[in-house]
C-alpha cells in the first residue's frame, strides 16, 4: 500500500502490544489489564488494579512507567519513565525541549510537595520584545527561535529522582530510549496533528526529520522513529542532565534557538534551575485540594471556580443542565477577567493568591451574576485567548505500592512546539514565550528569567487527609475548566473515573469586557443548547469528542473496596495499566 494511502487505525492496545514486542527483553511484560477497553473508544472504562497504576496519553508510555513500578521503582521513577517515554511516543505534546509542573505525594511521609519546571525567559528577553516585530508578531511567537524559552523538563525529572526517587536517571531513560529506537505505528492521533502543523514543520525541521515521513505527514499506521532522540537520551543516561545544561547537547541547542532570531545564550542555560515549592491549598465541601502555585495557574483557578460552584444547587440543578451550564459559564468569565489582571510569575510580581481563592471572594462573584441571562460586561477582561484548537501538553498520572502518588504534567506549548529540533538531537524546542501577554503593560509580560504563566494544574485530592485523585489535563485554557467538571462529576453526581472524563464539556470566557461563546461538545442535547440561545448566551457545537477539551488522565483509590481505578481520555490516545 502506498505511504500516501490511508491505513486503517489499530486499537491503541494492539499498538502497544505490537511496539511492546520491539522493546528490549526487559520491556516485554504485558500489561496488567482486566479486560480488553471495549470496542467503542469513548465508552467508559476504569482500568483496574490492587497495588499500583499508571495512565498517560500514550500506551506505550504507560507500559514504560509500569515496569518501572514492577522492578521496585516508586511512584517518582515511575512517573519520570512514564514522562521521558512520552518525549518518544508523542513528541508533538511534550519532551525534553519543554518544561511542567509535578505534584508529588509521599504517603509514608503524609506530605505533598511541587516540582516547578516550568521555562523561562532568556535574560534578553523585554516586554516589548514581540511587539516591535509589527505585523508578524505571532509568528516569531511561536514558529522562531525567539519563541523559545529555557527548557525544564530534564531539570525537573532530575530533581524529583534525586530527592524523592530510588532510580537513576539511566534507568528512568530505559523505555524512552527503546521507543525512540525500535519505533512505533502512528496512530490516527499523531497522523491528523502532524497534518495540522505541516506548514511549521517544513519551515523548521531539517531536511529527512523524522518529524514528516519524507517530507509528507505521516498516515496513521505508517512507522515513527527517532533515533536521533534515542541517542540524545542514551548521551543524558551516561553523563548525566548536565550534558544538555552545560554540554555539547546545550551547544546544538542555543545554535539552533540563535540560528532562528532567537535569544538564548549558554549562560540561559547553564543558569536554570527547577524549583520545589509549597502546594497552594483548597477547600469544596469535604474535598481538600492540592495543587501546583502560580506561575501554574490551572489549579489555582480550579480553587476559584469551585469555590464560587460551592455556593450553587449543582447536584439540584443536574449535571449540563441549563442552569448549570449557564451558571458556571458567567463565573468562568469572571475567572478569566482575574488571570489576566492578577496572574504573572510571583518570583518577580505579587500575585494575590489567597484573596483569589477566598470563600469571601467566591460570595462577591456569585452575587454578580444572574439566574436568567448572561451579564454585558466583566471587570479587567481582557483575555489571551488562543487562536487554535489544540489540546497541546500531556498530562500522566503514577501511583505504586506504598501509597505514594505523582501528577505531573509537561508540554512544549503549540502541538510540535516551534518545529525547530537542534541539529541531530531529535528533539523538538518549545514555544512557551508565546505565553507571555502580547500588552507590554501587563503583569505577566515578557522579562529576564520570568516564567510564562501556564493553564497547567495537576492536582491531588484528599478526603480525612487521605488521597482518593489524582487528576490533570492538556488543553491550555481550557485546562482548569475540565477539571472542575471532571471533579463535580465524581463529587457531586456520583460518577466513576472514566465516565466522569468521557462526559460532554462545555467552555466559555470574557475577553475586552464581553462574553466569549459557550463551546459544547455536540454530545450536549438540542434543548440545552436552544434554552441557552433563549437566555441570550452565544452557543458554539463542536464535535462530539474534540481535543479542544483536553486529555485528562486521572487514579482514583477506592479504599472501601480495595481497588484502583485508571481514567484515561479518549479524546486523546489515553490508556492505563495497573497490578
Amino acid at each position: 500500500m502506498s505511504r500516501h494511502q490511508n491505513h486503517r487505525a489499530t486499537g491503541l492496545v494492539g499498538l502497544a502490544l505490537c511496539a511492546a514486542s520491539l522493546l528490549p527483553l526487559s520491556c516485554r511484560q504485558p500489561r496488567k489489564i482486566t479486560q480488553p477497553p471495549p470496542d467503542d473508544r469513548h465508552a467508559p472504562y476504569n482500568y483496574v488494579g490492587r497495588r499500583a497504576m499508571v495512565v498517560a496519553a500514550h500506551p506505550l508510555a504507560v507500559e514504560a512507567g509500569l515496569e518501572m513500578l514492577r522492578r521496585g521503582g516508586n511512584a517518582v521513577d515511575g512517573a519520570i519513565a512514564t514522562a521521558a517515554a512520552l518525549n518518544a511516543a508523542e513528541p508533538f505534546a511534550s519532551g525534553i525541549g519543554g518544561g511542567g509542573f509535578m505534584i508529588i505525594h509521599l504517603a509514608r511521609e503524609k506530605r505533598t510537595t511541587v516540582i516547578n519546571f516550568r521555562e523561562k525567559a532568556p535574560q534578553l528577553a523585554s516586554p516589548r520584545m514581540f511587539k516591535d516585530r509589527g505585523e508578524e508578531e505571532k509568528e516569531w511567537r511561536t514558529s522562531s527561535g525567539l519563541a523559545v524559552a529555557v527548557p525544564g523538563a530534564l531539570a525537573g525529572w532530575d530533581l524529583a529522582l534525586r530527592k524523592y526517587g530510588t532510580r537513576t536517571m539511566a534507568e528512568a531513560l530505559t523505555g524512552a530510549i527503546a521507543i525512540a529506537e525500535h519505533g512505533f505505528a502512528v496512530s490516527p492521533t499523531f497522523s491528523s496533528i502532524n497534518k495540522d502543523e505541516y506548514e511549521r514543520l517544513v519551515k523548521n525541521v531539517p531536511e529527512g526529520s523524522c518529524y514528516l515521513n519524507e517530507g509528507l505527514p505521516y498516515e496513521a499506521g505508517e512507522r515513527f522513529r527517532n533515533p536521533d532522540l534515542a541517542r540524545t537520551l542514551r548521551l543524558v543516561a551516561a553523563s548525566g542532565v548536565k550534558e544538555f545544561y552545560q554540554g555539547e547537547i546545550g551547544r546544538k541547542l542555543v545554535a539552533a534557538v540563535q540560528a532562528k532570531g532567537g535569544i538564548m545564550t549558554a549562560e540561559d542555560l547553564a543558569s536554570y534551575k527547577a524549583l520545589e515549592l509549597e502546594p497552594l491549598q483548597g477547600k469544596y465541601k469535604d474535598v481538600t485540594i492540592l495543587t501546583a502555585p502560580p506561575p501554574a495557574s490551572g489549579g489555582l483557578h480550579l480553587i476559584q471556580f469551585l469555590n464560587i460552584i460551592e455556593r450553587w444547587p449543582v447536584r439540584t440543578w443536574g449535571q449540563n443542565s441549563v442552569p448549570y451550564v449557564h451558571h458556571m459559564s458567567e463565573a468562568l468569565r469572571f475567572i478569566f477577567a482575574d488571570r489576566e489582571r492578577y496572574l504573572g510569575d510571583p518570583g518577580f510580581v505579587s500575585v494575590p493568591v489567597h484573596w483569589l481563592i477566598s470563600k469571601d471572594y467566591a460570595a462577591a462573584v456569585a452575587s454578580r451574576l444572574r439566574d436568567d441571562c448572561p451579564l454585558e460586561s466583566y471587570p479587567y477582561a481582557e483575555c489571551k485567548q488562543e487562536e487554535k484548537d489544540a489540546a497541546n501538553t500531556t498530562h500522566l498520572c503514577v501511583l505504586d505500592g506504598d501509597g505514594n502518588i505523582v501528577a505531573l504534567t509537561q508540554s512544549i506549548n503549540d502541538f510540535f512546539g516551534t518545529g525547530i529540533v537542534p541539529e541531530g538531537t531529535g528533539f523538538l524546542l518549545n514555544d512557551h514565550m508565546d505565553d507571555f501577554a502580547s500588552d507590554e503593560q501587563s503583569i505577566n509580560a515578557p522579562g529576564p528569567g520570568h516564567r510564562p504563566v501556564s493553564s497547567m494544574g495537576p492536582l491531588i485530592l484528599f478526603r480525612s487527609g487521605r488521597p482518593f485523585l489524582a487528576l490533570g489535563s492538556p488543553g491550555g485554557t481550557r485546562i482548569f475548566s475540565s477539571l472542575t467538571q471532571i471533579v463535580l462529576n465524581v463529587t457531586e453526581f456520583g460518577m466513576g473515573l472514566d465516565e466522569a472524563i468521557e462526559a460532554p464539556r462545555f467552555f466559555s470566557f470574557s475577553s475586552g469586557g464581553k462574553p466569549g461563546p459557550i463551546a459544547v461538545e455536540a454530545r450536549f442535547p438540542e434543548e440545552v443548547i436552544s434554552a441557552l440561545r433563549a437566555m441570550g448566551q452565544e452557543v458554539e457545537v463542536r464535535e462530539a469528542y474534540d481535543k479542544y477539551f483536553g486529555g485528562a488522565q486521572g487514579i482514583m483509590v477506592l479504599r472501601d473496596k480495595k481497588i484502583i481505578h485508571g481514567g484515561a481520555d479518549s479524546r486523546r490516545d489515553g490508556v492505563g495499566a495497573g497490578y
